[in-house]
Order: structure tokens, then sequence, then C-alpha cells
């Protein structure tokens, strides 16, 4: 019989150590602490509001399982952890309450930062559930800020406010795995139709079709005529803006309005200012690829962005021209966002025809190629207003470098501030059109020499 010595005894101590251990690795989860984040910005997408600096696009993987049976609180927003972390990753369930009115064949998808805004993306299609609602299941790196809209499919189906009014894009910082529940009071298409939105027009603004040979699309055009238009033998001076719909009337937008129509009105009856403005509605889903001159190989769209600026130079121009009584040598273009960045492009392309540009909170970083255009370009427009916000997108640092970026590529090619180069760093501004119309006036005033 072996007796039990001290070689027993160890081994009985070192698996006693291994349970305790095994019981600490094993511990207690963490508490959620992901939060909602007030954002006063919109949808560049159909809107404007194209993300800036967002981070790659997270992996989606669209829910195949019931949502665990996890009570949730109703309201706009609420969150439930439930996932196991991962180092640096979070997995996220998006879960949407929709309108009894929606449409029994229709999808639901989420657009966002992550995706380039696009608002049928098949890769972030939620899936209906048993009870109604839907769901969609993603990935993103720990303590990526998102923001993001749900659509069904198209901007002209984008979500709606208890009221119909156009709401702030939803934005998230993620920093833990968990499940969100949101609720769509209503979808832009129904509440357009039955007349919950209001229109605002002042002035004189008509609009009309054109086709875009360029492109095979048509496209609705706006015109706003100046007061004294009708009353006079006057020309006056062009400026083409991109993003038609949020230009002048509220009810059209999808992303809050400009009030081009109410600056300008004002505008005449202060410092007797006239101009003639043609909005272009961008394509929806095609904004992306039509406001951007190269293809972003990273998100798989654009590159459509010559194509659209042809269609203004070779067919639009020459229309307004021969139709209204222009001065077809005084032309400026503006956009934001990506509408910052296809006026660039437009004014170092064709600087004959642009001599004035306005661009507004640029999104550079989706076509880096535009500093080397830039700096390469043979001419380049008579005079260039360029502005940003301090705290705009995800990545407010972010986009204030690559704004200030293009300054700096500009000084090089020897425009000066305050000569033919206005730079305007907006403390505080962030990415959206009630910020852009503010800075509109005092822009249009520079340019054009009002």
């Amino acid at each position: 019989m072996v007796k039990e010595g001290p070689t027993r005894l160890l081994v009985v101590l070192l698996a006693g150590m291994l349970v305790l251990s095994a019981g600490c690795l094993n511990g207690g989860g963490a508490t959620q602490t992901a939060s909602e984040q007030p954002n006063e910005s919109t949808t560049n997408t159909s809107g404007t509001t194209d993300s800036p600096r967002s981070t790659p696009a997270p992996t989606s993987s669209t829910s195949t399982t019931e949502t665990p049976n996890t009570e949730v609180p109703e309201g706009d927003n609420e969150t439930t952890s439930t996932a196991t972390e991962t180092p640096n990753v979070v997995t996220v369930t998006f879960i949407v309450s929709v309108p009894d009115y929606t449409p029994e064949n229709d999808s639901v998808y989420i657009a966002g930062d992550f995706n380039g805004w696009n608002p049928g993306d098949e890769n972030y299609r939620l899936r209906k559930r048993d009870d109604g609602k839907w769901e969609i299941t993603l990935e993103f790196r720990r303590g990526t800020k998102i923001e993001f809209k749900f659509t069904r499919g198209s901007w002209e189906t984008v979500e709606k406010g208890r009221n119909g009014e156009e709401i702030p894009n939803r934005a998230l910082v993620l920093e833990e795995s968990g499940r969100y529940e949101f609720t769509v009071y209503h979808w832009r298409d129904y509440v357009e139709e039955v007349g919950v939105g209001t229109h605002t027009i002042v002035g004189n603004v008509t609009t009309f079709k054109m086709f875009m040979p360029q492109l095979n699309r048509t496209r609705r055009i706006w015109v706003y005529l100046p007061p004294d238009y009708g009353k006079s033998d006057r020309r006056y001076p062009v400026l083409y803006m991109h993003d038609g719909q949020n230009l002048f009337d509220r009810a059209t937008s999808f992303a809050g309005e400009w009030r081009v129509d109410e600056a300008l009105e004002k505008l005449f009856r202060e410092r007797n200012f006239s101009i003639i403005v043609v909005g272009i509605d961008n394509g929806g889903e095609k904004r992306i690829d039509e406001y951007s001159p190269w293809r972003n190989e990273a998100y798989g769209r654009g590159g459509e962005g010559d194509a659209y600026i042809r269609f203004i130079v070779e067919t639009l121009k020459p229309y307004i021209d021969s139709h209204y009584r222009t001065l077809p040598n005084e032309t400026g273009i503006m956009g934001s966002s990506l509408g910052g960045l296809i006026s660039i492009y437009a004014g170092f392309k064709y600087p004959e025809t642009f001599r004035y540009v306005g661009a507004m909170s640029s999104a550079f970083w989706f076509n880096p190629e535009i500093y080397d255009f830039v700096r390469n370009a043979p001419e380049g427009p008579e005079k260039i207003y360029i502005d940003w916000g301090t705290l705009e997108g995800s990545d407010p640092s972010g986009m204030i470098e690559t704004n200030r970026k293009m300054v700096e590529v500009l000084k090089e090619r020897g425009y000066v501030e305050g000569e033919n180069l206005l730079v305007i760093e907006d403390e505080g501004a962030t990415h959206n059109e009630y910020y852009w119309s503010r800075r509109f006036p005092d822009a249009v005033l520079w340019l054009f020499g009002g």
C-alpha cells in the first residue's frame, strides 16, 4: 500500500487553485454603457448628409434567430446588454417598430455613415420578425460613434417624426454589445402624401423636369428669380446648387431646408442684391455616385461626378441662359458635403464656366484624389468660399483636417485669404442644413460681390 504524502497534497492544492481561477475568468458581465448622442445633423444622403470620416463599414449579419426574451422598456431607443463581449468588437442588434400602414411586401433598411448612407443596401436590410418588428445584427469597433436612419429602400421613404416632421440623424456611441429598440412613427412618402408637410416657398420659384443625357436620367430643376426680375430688362448672375429638394421648400426636403428663397428675398430688400438660383434635385440613392468624380472602392460608390457636371455645363446651363435673362459669364456653383466636393471639382474642371465656387462642409475624404486634381489643374475659379463646422459627423477632427488640407492646397496654387479665398470655421456647428442656411447669405454675398 502506497502512503499519501506531499505529492498527493500538492496535486490537490493545484486542482483547487485551477477551480478558483476558472471562477474569476468567467465572472460577472459588464454593465451596458452605450448611449444615444443627440445630434442636429440630418441625412445626406438623399439627403445631403453623407457622413464625414465614417469608419470602415462594419460586418453585417441579418439575425436568423429570435431575440432572447428580455424585457425592454417602451421608447424610441432602449437598450439591453445580452451579448458576450469580444475585445475591440461590439455586436449590436437593432430592433425596429414601424407604422401599421407599412406595406406588407416592403423591406426596412438601416442607412448610415457606416455604409455610405446607402438607403437600399441589401447588406443592411432588416429581417421581419414574427411579432411584426424588424431586426438586424451588426458588428462595430468598440467606441465607434455611428449616425443612421431607417428607410424602406430610398430617401423618398425615409423615416419621419411623430408629427411628420424631419428628425435628426440617430446617433449612438457603441461601447458594449447589446440590443437597441427604435420606433419609426411615419415614412416620408406617406406623410407627404397625406399633406402633413408644410410648403414654405416664398418669392418666384418654379420647377420643371429635364432629361440628363449624360446619365440617362430625368431630374427636377428649381429656378428662383429675384423680386425685380419681372420689372426690368436687367440680366442676372446665376448660382447652380445641388440637393434642390432641400433649398426652398420644407415639404420636399428630406434633411431640412436651406431657406435660400427667404435669404435672397431679405438680401434684395436690405442690400438690393439679386441673383438667379438654379437648384438640381439629387438622384436619391444615386446621389453619392453623381456627386463623386471618382469611385470610392471601399464603399463601392461614386464615379459619375464628371457626367453630372457635364450635364450642368452642356445641357442645363445652355437652357437656362436661353430661357432667362442671365449673365452667362457670371456663374457660380455651390453645395454641401459631397455637394461641396463636386463643386470644387466643377470649378477646376470648368473654370471658364464656374467663376465662383462655394463648398460647405465638404466631404473631401470620400474622394481624396481631389487634392492632386486641384494641384494639377491648369486653371481654377476666380473666387472660392470654403467652410466647415467644428462638430461635424462622427469624427469632427477628421472633417476639420481634410478641409484644412484643401485650404493649404488652394494657397499653394496662389489663392489668398480675403482676396479670392474666404475660409470660415464655424465653432460648434454640426453637419446639417440649419448651419448651411445660416452661412449661406454671407457666402453668396462674398462670392458675387454683393
